[in-house]
């Protein structure tokens, strides 16, 4: 196992247009509009996307509750983002592509995001980080109220 890097901010924010620049998603497939919080093994970051009625993960009107799995991810790559970051020297360096392996634990506490207007507020936490991949345990609330949380495993493959 590698040991993870400090952060070397602990006031660390990024907007919507620094967000989109580190995640292979484009448009309205960017999910997240801020983060709010990183440091070495976790990240805070709110959406207002699921207020969108062109939202790409909107079925039928509605957005399912276990769509937060692809927030909580996109969370995941923005984390690992911040810490290659802090890793390389140079900027030219270029992230692994990342797939999930697995999705354990989920709770929902309801089937549907709410749209009340309120933010999403997505925290995830890194458990284990190695060569190979990582997991990160998550969960998304919404005025206070726990929408979904569990455990999301990504494996690595080579550079892009």
């Amino acid at each position: 196992m590698t040991t993870k890097p400090i952060l070397n901010r602990s006031d660390i924010t990024l907007n919507s247009r620094e967000i989109a620049q580190r995640l292979p998603h484009a448009g309205k497939m960017c999910l997240l509009h801020e983060v709010i919080e990183a440091s070495s093994d976790a990240l805070t970051a709110e959406a207002n996307s699921h207020l969108d009625a062109d939202n790409p993960l909107r079925l039928d009107g509605k957005i399912a509750t276990v769509n937060g799995i692809e927030y909580a991810a996109q969370a995941m790559a923005i984390h690992g983002s911040l810490l290659l970051s802090e890793l390389s020297s140079t900027a030219s360096e270029t992230p692994q592509t990342g797939y999930i392996a697995t999705v354990r634990n989920i709770q929902m506490a309801v089937p549907f995001i709410p749209e009340t207007g309120a933010a999403l507020v997505i925290n995830v936490q890194q458990l284990m980080s190695d060569s190979n991949g990582f997991t990160y345990q998550f969960h998304i609330d919404c005025e206070q109220q726990r929408l979904i949380s569990g455990k999301i495993t990504v494996f690595l493959t080579g550079r892009e």
